[in-house]
């Protein structure tokens, strides 16, 4: 099983098949939310009390050193986590933090796997 990690203090996000992460959108309401590990599935889970909507720019923050996941190196609207393969391999994960975009990237060295309805909206960011 792969596993996710905070690219600023390395401690592991996953458990089982989910990614844990706080959050937080535009409107400051926040959360606990749970993504899928699966690239490619935009499954979630959150407090059916939070209202996040379509269009919200979410920010993903470590709940382990706190740290926001921004990945600015390529777009404010994209998060990176790391993912360890089995072998070891770590591949840099970016996706999208507005809520309704699908789109995931699997990077590594100069590999691109592009992933969702939407990964053409940053290809030439990355």
């Amino acid at each position: 099983m792969k596993d996710y990690i905070c690219p600023k203090c390395r401690g592991h996000l996953s458990i089982d098949n989910e990614i844990i992460f706080l959050t937080k959108n535009n409107k400051e309401d926040s959360a606990i939310v749970l993504l899928s590990a699966e690239l490619g599935n935009y499954s979630f889970r959150k407090n059916s009390k939070v209202d996040f909507e379509a269009g919200d720019h979410v920010n993903f923050i470590c709940p382990i050193c706190y740290e926001n996941l921004n990945a600015d190196e390529y777009d404010a609207n994209l998060a990176k986590v790391i993912m360890v393969e089995d072998d070891g391999k770590e591949v840099d994960i970016v996706f999208s933090k507005v809520l309704g975009e699908k789109c995931t990237y699997s990077i590594h060295d100069k590999d691109i796997q592009a992933f969702g309805d939407n990964k053409d909206n940053y290809l030439d960011k990355l």
